[in-house]
């Protein structure tokens, strides 16, 4: 392994992060300390425990317990997120109505000419 492999097990690094939030504290250590030692095959050894189960603790899954966690870190963060992909679902909905983009490209036509166009054909 290399030095920039070893150090994104490291805490900082990314895969130390994803294994933190998946696995918690001690998963992710243990992969650490494997990694540190350069022997993909004791990474790997490492890994496969924690997808089988034989290492990881699992996370708490306490409904009143996420609730907390999330109400005292960022309370705003989910209803903005739902209300935003309600937005943004509906916006895009309301353009692809086959009437709106008639009604749009009829603006178009005749801001751009268009009725001069029709009375030119239509006295020949």
């Amino acid at each position: 392994m290399n030095q920039t492999l070893i150090q994104r097990y490291q805490p900082g690094g990314d895969i130390y992060a994803s294994l933190l939030a998946s696995y918690g504290v001690t998963v992710a250590n243990n992969v650490a300390a494997a990694a540190r030692s350069g022997d993909e095959t004791r990474v790997n050894a490492a890994i496969p425990g924690i997808s089988s189960g034989i290492v990881a603790t699992p996370l708490n899954d306490s409904t009143a317990s996420i609730f907390w966690d999330q109400v005292t870190t960022d309370p705003l963060a989910a209803p903005l997120e739902s209300a935003n992909n309600q937005i943004g679902k509906a916006v895009l909905n309301f353009l692809k109505n086959p009437w709106v983009l008639f009604t749009v490209a009829a603006i178009l036509f005749f801001s751009f000419g268009g009725a001069g166009w029709i009375r030119k054909k239509l006295a020949k």
